[in-house]
């Protein structure tokens, strides 16, 4: 009895040990077509430093015309890093590609997202590639297409010596029986854009902590190693009619202080009083806007609440996304400590 107890006890200090011996290393999305990365943007890569960069390489959507998926949004390499920087390629697919796409031609689809991605990483002339992700927000109803997907890809890169990711979301965590866990060899979970952003009364869909905690039951036993983003973005949400018509991104209340157009309605919400563009975006008199985003304060509490769960001893914290105009808001010392405090 004495030994079961012992064995316990030396049981529960390792798993106490383990999140405590973590190696954080901060890394960012970078979510832009044309990659390009300003002064200011380089001296955060280089004060946080930043050792991997998550770059949108292209998007994969299904085209009714030709009835077949087909890529978007191709990257643009226009940047300038250091040597040591790695690179890791991000593909976006939307769950419809799998909705519609035959089963039996996802094994073509995944050689062509290969040859996609080995093309440009010959284009740009990159060289430190240990990692390739897939986003794709899979269903229920999706995951025996996405998975198989996943699965070649897993095959095929890791003859070249490179892992394969997946983003997880919320939901993902919460349901994995219904779900599935994606066969790849890391997740990333992406700890924003948990709200109902559709819903006029949603407080702050990027970040609602309140309805994000039920979700993390199931974070600890999660049978997937996993890394964590974190949002610094921002943005508008335009209702027109009582329903959510877009979102225009990088909008805050700086962006609607002309009375005689936009009248504050509290709580982050406003009234377009009068026909007029914002960003090109054009607004009628009647229109209404939520502003969303996240604070200091946020980020902070969002932390302390993942970090009473225990994560991998290698963990990437990546913060979405490397633009100077989003990361603005933050100091380099507070997203250092956000790091360390993981």
């Amino acid at each position: 009895m004495f030994r079961i107890i012992f064995l316990m006890t030396l049981f529960s200090l390792a798993a106490c040990s383990y999140k405590g011996e973590s190696t954080v290393s901060p890394a960012f999305y970078h979510w832009k077509t044309k990659v390009q990365i300003n002064s200011a943007e380089k001296n955060i890569v280089n004060t946080l430093n930043v050792e991997r960069l998550y770059i949108k390489f292209f998007d994969v959507d299904w085209d009714a015309k030709y009835q077949d998926a087909i890529p978007l949004a191709i990257m643009e390499w226009d940047a300038t890093l250091n040597k040591s920087t790695e690179i890791v390629p991000t593909i976006f697919i939307t769950n419809r590609v799998f909705q519609q796409l035959p089963i039996q031609e996802v094994p073509s689809l995944a050689k062509k997202i290969e040859d996609k991605i080995t093309e440009l990483v010959k284009a740009a002339h990159l060289k430190n590639i240990p990692e390739i992700q897939i986003d794709c927000d899979w269903t229920q109803s999706t995951k025996t297409s996405y998975f198989r997907l996943l699965s070649e890809l897993k095959e095929s890169f890791s003859t070249q010596g490179m892992l394969l990711s997946a983003t997880i979301r919320l939901h993902q965590i919460r349901y994995p029986q219904q779900t599935g866990i994606p066969p790849v060899d890391r997740g990333m979970l992406m700890f924003y854009n948990m709200g109902e952003v559709q819903q006029w009364e949603e407080s702050n869909s990027i970040l609602n902590l309140e309805k994000a905690a039920p979700y993390l039951s199931g974070l600890d036993s999660y049978s997937l190693p996993l890394d964590l983003a974190l949002p610094l973005f921002r943005w508008g949400v335009l209702f027109r009619e009582e329903a959510m018509i877009r979102l225009i991104n990088g909008m805050d209340n700086t962006w609607l202080e002309d009375r005689s157009r936009f009248y504050p309605l509290g709580n982050n919400r406003y009234e377009v009083v009068r026909n007029t563009f914002v960003d090109g975006t054009f607004l009628y008199e009647g229109d209404y806007i939520r502003l969303e985003g996240v604070d200091s304060t946020q980020l902070t509490q969002a932390v302390e609440m993942l970090n009473t769960y225990a994560w991998p001893r290698q963990l990437h914290l990546s913060f979405y996304h490397l633009d100077s105009s989003v990361i603005a808001p933050f100091s380099e010392s507070f997203l250092e400590q956000l790091a360390r405090s993981l």
